[in-house]
């Protein structure tokens, strides 16, 4: 018996192995379908050389996602020369679409990533990059957009909110973002413009004439509605 014990234990052990043995080949084996199902990973040079070959060709929708498809590659293969030209590109390929702000974004992350405006612009010129095709009021926001003489609406929300948040004192207060000193209900972005409104200086705020007025205009509606109703059995007659 401990013979057969010694024999099916070693022969368990042999079987153990020749199941562990394999994993690693198993692994390299499945890189290998992997890669030659969907091919090598995308090479961002290639695809930017395709995509501007799509956007000279009159494709520029295409061009455009495949800058977007290759600004989504991996950053160990993204140089930083190839993802400056990529949002160039980018920025290029909605300035022609018309979308202002789009091209915006990719203008702001452009100059983030060490590309100047002027510079781009240049290197499209001299053919090293592809030439901005768009009309002439886009290319002039964009340049003023780049100087900073011109800002998004995002910018110029925030600054409308810092504005009036300093002009109710609630910065000094310690009050919270939004809300005023008398404690009222936080404001909304979108309620900032109301406030730029400008009202008569006859016209009174208080309940009572408010009220006055509202009973006015009903008056008013209901002897209209009157008139115009005694003119039409007139006509009818």
């Amino acid at each position: 018996r401990s013979r057969r014990s010694d024999v099916s234990l070693s022969s368990r052990v042999r079987s153990s192995r020749a199941f562990v043995a394999p994993r690693g080949r198993v692994a390299g084996r499945a890189s290998l379908r992997a890669t030659a199902l969907f091919g090598p990973p995308p090479d961002p040079d290639a695809l930017l050389q395709e995509g501007k070959a799509l956007y000279a060709s009159g494709e520029r929708m295409q061009g455009y996602k495949t800058f977007e498809k290759a600004l989504r590659a991996d950053d160990a293969s993204l140089s930083l020369p190839t993802r400056q030209e990529l949002l160039y590109s980018c920025m290029c390929c909605n300035a022609a679409f018309g979308d202002v702000e789009t091209a915006k974004q990719f203008l702001r992350d452009m100059m983030i990533a060490g590309m100047p405006f002027d510079e781009a612009m240049a290197y499209g010129g001299s053919g090293k990059f592809m030439s901005l095709e768009s009309s002439a009021q886009m290319r002039n926001q964009l340049i003023k957009f780049a100087s900073g003489e011109m800002k998004s609406q995002g910018t110029v929300q925030r600054e409308i909110f810092e504005k009036t948040r300093a002009e109710t004192g609630t910065g000094s207060l310690g009050g919270s973002v939004g809300a005023n000193p008398v404690g009222q209900k936080p404001q909304r972005m979108g309620d900032m413009d109301l406030m730029n409104l400008d009202i008569a200086g006859d016209t009174s705020a208080e309940a009572k004439d408010i009220a006055k007025r509202v009973v006015g205009l009903v008056v008013l509606s209901v002897v209209g509605f009157i008139g115009l109703f005694q003119v039409g059995l007139q006509f009818l007659r």
